[in-house]
């Protein structure tokens, strides 16, 4: 059964007897609210459900016992988290997230991935040629990110820009998530910055060929500027989280940047740098953020340290932008926790084989950062951050946003 729930496989079966383990006889305590669904579905076939209290021999707990190849520092983490949170604890602060209020400022991103087929080279030049097949059409950039928060958090309001004439404004319309409202800045630009990846896929293999971007400039004149600024003060000024999505296509420029270190409020921050502005969109642009979210070698391109051990710099990018809890991120190695300058945490590696990277550090930034705004720990607050992207990997690009469900089985099936 490739499905979440037995319910497909009920109606075909249409079991007289239909057994489950006792931890599943109050439905309330059932993360994933679909238990009730499969006894509804085995009554109306006249079948009937036990629930047995013998020696429980749940799959999550063979599946890490037998299946999954676990670190000896991920059972060590685990080990230690456990002494502090159960897996019910978690869940019930995840549900306390609903009423907070978020404002995401950021770049809109549309990942296209065109599947290829190679050919060979060229009889004609030195280039490969390769047939198109199918693609697919994702949301990316700050879309992706408020997204991931969308199950988690009912009230969240994304500034961000759409070009002109944006060729995926239905696709915007209908995979953004009901609950977020967007505030659309004008753009200079004919369309949405597109990033197109050519894919060969051979089963549940990508390899990514060769990228293009649809446009790589300024995308705010003066007065579409200020009107940005206008609506980051309107909506940030009681907002419990400020998360700023900055991937370094032209929407935050100094200037508004600038703004954004005058709010009080707390703000999440992560400036990325990728082939599109390598070397000219870094963190130090910000100041006075509660929290930011890097890999290592951004950190050190805003540190000018390449050699140096990680602890200088972040001791370094510390004091020069006055941050207090710093994530760095560093793909199959985990992620560094840092608060007020000292390694906090460790968080290893959840998940070591990967489908697709992209949006593994999105899923990270959403989740860690509204739980660091709730109040939590930097280490759980990383952990469920960490939980995210190991979920996200799992799947093309930002395909499947965060599901707070899902979210609670593998959170179940870790603390086993």
């Amino acid at each position: 059964n490739n499905e979440p729930t037995a319910v497909t496989a009920i109606s075909h079966v249409k079991p007289s007897i239909y057994v489950k383990g006792e931890e599943y006889k109050d439905h309330d305590k059932d993360v994933t609210g679909k238990i009730s669904e499969e006894v509804e579905t085995v009554k109306k076939f006249g079948g009937q459900i036990y629930y047995t209290d013998d020696i429980v021999f749940s799959s999550s707990s063979l599946i890490n016992q037998f299946i999954e190849q676990r670190s000896e520092e991920l059972e060590v983490f685990l080990t230690s988290l456990k002494k502090e949170f159960s897996a019910n604890d978690i869940i019930e602060k995840l549900e306390t997230l609903k009423k907070l209020k978020v404002v995401i400022i950021g770049d809109a991103i549309i990942d296209e991935y065109q599947y290829v087929t190679p050919l060979g080279q060229s009889g004609k030049g030195l280039h490969m040629s390769a047939v198109c097949k199918e693609n697919d059409v994702f949301l990316g950039g700050s879309f992706a990110v408020a997204n991931h928060l969308a199950e988690f958090v009912d009230d969240i309001t994304l500034i961000t820009s759409v070009g002109k004439e944006c060729l995926f404004k239905d696709k915007i319309n209908q995979d953004l998530s009901k609950n977020i409202k967007p505030i659309y800045i004008p753009s200079i630009n004919q369309d949405t910055l597109t990033k197109k990846r050519y894919v060969m896929k051979d089963g549940q293999q990508y390899t990514k060929l060769f990228e293009t971007y649809s446009s790589n400039d300024q995308i705010l004149n003066n007065s579409y500027k200020k009107n940005l600024i206008e609506q980051i003060r309107k909506y940030s000024e009681n907002c419990d989280l400020l998360l700023v999505t900055d991937f370094g296509n032209g929407f935050i420029d100094d200037d508004v940047a600038e703004e954004i270190n005058k709010i009080n409020t707390f703000k999440a921050i992560n400036a990325q740098t990728n082939s599109g502005n390598r070397g000219f969109n870094l963190i130090t642009k910000y100041q006075n953020a509660s929290f930011i979210s890097i890999n290592e070698p951004e950190a050190r391109l805003a540190t000018h340290l390449s050699q140096d051990k990680i602890d200088k710099v972040i001791e370094k990018l510390s004091k020069e932008i006055k941050v207090k809890n710093i994530s760095i991120t560093s793909g199959v190695r985990g992620v560094l926790c840092f608060s007020d300058t000292k390694l906090t945490s460790r968080i290893p590696a959840l998940s070591t084989n990967a489908v697709d990277r992209v949006g593994a550090g999105d899923s990270y930034l959403a989740l860690a950062s509204v739980c660091l705004a709730a109040g939590w720990c930097h280490e759980l607050s990383g952990f469920l951050g960490a939980m995210a992207a190991a979920m996200n990997v799992q799947t093309i690009g930002n395909q499947v946003p965060t599901k707070k469900s899902a979210l609670s089985k593998f959170l179940i099936r870790l603390m086993k």
